[in-house]
């Protein structure tokens, strides 16, 4: 198949935004790998590889859920959006007038969904990592009711000191993050830059 043809087939991609979208989760990367090696007190590569795939998971549930919530939006937002995304400007419909309060909306929600799904992701990624073990021996399984009543506190008591510094150093990541981000589609759309 001609490379034409090809192209006709695929309709119109949105090149520009899968480039930026690439520039941003570098971004993201980086800024999140040096919070967590400080924070948490990782290695360069374990932090590096601990912010790439929480990114990656990030990304790909959002992509997931911008798409499905985009099906259900009516069509005058949904041309909003399609136009943002491949023309990096909104035309003037019914939707003008509130498209600034609902930007700032979703992106307070994907704030906290992002940082959920990082957080959530980080504990998975440990746990699958063997960072958490799980005592499975049979004197752990026999010991008396108040005994498995002591260790239980115990343990929730440790493991909420544990995911504590945790929780705050992939807030404080996300966090940073989102700071950069925001700046960068500020200048992008102050200068023009990528060819907007």
């Amino acid at each position: 198949m001609p490379l034409n043809d090809l192209l006709s087939e695929l309709g119109i991609m949105p090149l520009r935004a899968i480039a930026f979208q690439s520039l941003l989760l570098m971004v993201a990367i980086v800024l999140e790998a040096m919070v967590l090696r400080q924070q948490l007190r990782l290695g360069y590569r374990t932090s590096m590889q601990y912010a790439a795939t929480l990114n990656l998971l990030a990304t790909s549930l959002g992509w997931v859920a911008f798409l499905a919530a985009e099906a259900v939006l009516p069509l005058a937002l949904r041309s909003q959006i399609i136009s943002y995304v491949l023309f990096n400007r909104f035309y003037a419909n019914s939707w003008t007038d509130v498209l600034p309060v609902v930007v700032v909306v979703v992106a307070i929600a994907a704030f906290f969904f992002t940082y959920w799904i990082k957080l959530q992701g980080l504990l998975w990624l440990l746990q699958l990592l063997g960072q958490k073990p799980i005592d499975t021996t049979p004197e752990a399984i026999e010991v008396s009711r108040r005994q498995r009543y002591q260790r239980a506190r115990r343990v929730q008591v440790e493991e909420q000191r544990s995911d504590s510094p945790r929780a705050l150093a992939v807030l404080q990541a996300n966090a940073l993050s989102f700071t950069a981000i925001l700046v960068l589609l500020l200048l992008v759309n102050q200068t023009g830059v990528v060819g907007w």
